[in-house]
């Protein structure tokens, strides 16, 4: 996963929701997303159909998938509306 592009798409992106962001630039990164156990896309949540992950207080549990192969989980909570901290998960 590339963080950094991450970050400068939350930048440069500002009128989105952060959540879907995320997602679309993760997506990008040819990865599957789930959200707390959920599968989600980025065009559902620009649709509104994830609107309680968007709104969850504390950390968001990240899993990405590739080929249907778990490749990496981490955390990840909204300091403000484009701000995050990315914590990986440590077994």
């Amino acid at each position: 996963m590339n963080v950094q592009k991450i970050f400068d798409m939350l930048q440069q992106e500002k009128g989105g929701t952060a959540l879907g962001i995320i997602c679309a630039e993760l997506e990008e990164q040819d990865y599957k997303v789930r959200v707390d156990g959920q599968d989600i896309n980025s065009a559902d949540i620009y649709d509104g159909k994830h609107n309680d992950l968007e709104k969850k207080l504390g950390p968001l549990n990240i899993a990405l998938y590739r080929d249907g192969i778990l490749e990496q989980e981490f955390s990840l909570e909204f300091l403000d509306d484009h701000e995050v901290v990315i914590e990986r998960k440590i077994d």
